[in-house]
């Protein structure tokens, strides 16, 4: 895989790291609902998009090929938006 696929990967793998922080957010308030299967189906669901959605999108982009340094940039992501959400609460 060449340099620019990679920079063009982990950027891709920062962003969703920020969008799947913003995901969780959403899940949340589904998993502080009173009914159970609601809490169930709704965790589910949200997992099993985030995971399709970065792994289709990872293929159109590198062929599906992951590094553990795009697990990094996910958690980089992650942390980084929760920091901004946090400032900006205050």
């Amino acid at each position: 895989m060449d340099l620019s696929i990679q920079i063009i990967t982990l950027l891709f793998s920062f962003l969703f790291g920020i969008f799947f922080s913003l995901f969780v957010g959403v899940n949340y308030k589904i998993i502080y609902n009173d009914k159970k299967w609601i809490k169930l189906i709704g965790t589910f669901l949200v997992v099993l998009i985030s995971i399709l959605v970065y792994f289709v999108l990872l293929r159109k982009i590198n062929y599906a090929a992951f590094h553990p340094y795009l697990l990094l940039a996910i958690v980089l992501g992650y942390y980084l938006e929760k920091i901004i959400a946090n400032h900006f609460k205050k």
